[in-house]
């Protein structure tokens, strides 16, 4: 089995494998939220990544294709992919708590509506169906403020988007690891704040900044030469995240579980195809990635109906999970994909001249 030229593989549309990488995020989200001991939260260092490099990869094409990046068109694009499915999750959630009697402060409410309850969590106890927004804020705040960044920093070329981005992961691990060891802030704050977590999507944005050099298909190789190397990332990302201790992981233990994601992202983008591999692109594994934004949303209400299901507790968890994929499946049908038809007219990615 020979390894794809990376080359090749990023030029494509759609890049292999990450759909299933997607899959494997949002699998250990909902695992560890169903009462399996993994780490859930390496899952969402996942997610910021690949949104890290997905969204910096498509705004450099589109600039190099172009000549410049249509903003209007990008808060488009983001706002038909992300807020539908948000906001009938937040209606949904809303109406719930006031017919179940469930008391919500205002200011969580306020933070809910306007994508900011990472730093509400970084405050308080992460609890009720609200908890898991706190990401997805996070991830918000780096599509608003990530493209007007980059579209100014490549006036001045990529090598400033390049050093921009070291610095930025260097500054903030320098910055979570003051506030845990040095000033005794606590885990909700370095965990979920958004100048405490931004060196994983920096590291994505790294990643795809890398890929417009001469020399990355060399060091792509070098990191990809057997096809089981992956494997040993995959290692020394679970040693990383749970074999060392909690003042690493809150210190630069982010900073380096995202560094051998993107490592493995390149891996993955090469070997594909390989037997070891190749469940990535299974159509499960793809369906379970398309649908893992509407899954991260509602797989904690298909846990609870599960929770409630006659029988042991492992068919209570397998009922659940199925619950959410059920309701993910009806988000994903009824929401997103018809705004997904509508973004691609309002609003379409740019697309190579004909020749």
């Amino acid at each position: 089995m020979n390894r794809a030229d990376i080359g090749a593989v990023l030029s494509r549309p759609h890049l292999p494998a990450l759909d299933g990488l997607r899959a494997v995020a949002v699998g250990l989200v909902v695992a560890y939220h169903a009462g399996v001991p993994v780490p859930g939260d390496l899952g969402v260092t996942m997610f910021f990544v690949l949104s890290g490099f997905l969204i910096t990869w498509l705004l450099l094409r589109e600039f190099e294709l172009t000549g410049g990046i249509a903003m209007r068109a990008f808060y488009i694009r983001r706002s038909l992919r992300i807020f539908p499915a948000y906001t009938v999750f937040i209606l949904f959630t809303f109406v719930l708590d006031a017919l179940l009697g469930i008391p919500r402060p205002t200011i969580l409410t306020i933070a809910a509506l306007t994508y900011t309850t990472n730093y509400y969590f970084a405050f308080h106890e992460h609890h009720g169906s609200l908890a898991i927004t706190w990401s997805l804020a996070v991830e918000e705040q780096f599509y608003l403020l990530w493209p007007v960044t980059l579209r100014h920093l490549l006036r001045r070329g990529l090598a400033v988007v390049r050093r921009f981005l070291v610095a930025v992961v260097v500054v903030v691990a320098a910055w979570r690891t003051y506030l845990f060891l040095g000033a005794g802030i606590g885990t909700l704050y370095v965990y979920a704040a958004f100048d405490t977590r931004a060196d994983s999507l920096a590291i994505g944005g790294l990643l795809a900044a890398l890929t417009r050099l001469g020399s990355f298909s060399a060091g792509a190789e070098a990191v990809a030469r057997r096809p089981w190397w992956g494997l040993v990332t995959v290692v020394l990302v679970a040693i990383s995240r749970t074999g060392i201790s909690d003042a690493w992981h809150y210190t630069l233990g982010f900073t380096v579980d995202s560094l051998l994601i993107a490592v493995l992202i390149v891996q993955l983008l090469q070997w594909y195809a390989h037997p070891l591999y190749r469940w990535l692109g299974s159509p499960v594994a793809r369906y379970l990635g398309r649908i893992s934004y509407s899954l991260y949303l509602w797989h904690g209400y298909g846990l609870a109906i599960g929770a409630r299901l006659p029988g042991p507790v492992l068919l209570q968890r397998i009922g659940g999970v199925l619950a959410g994929i059920a309701l993910a499946s009806g988000s994903y049908y009824l929401i997103e994909r018809p705004m997904l038809r509508l973004k691609s007219r309002l609003a379409p990615e740019p697309a190579p001249a004909a020749s």
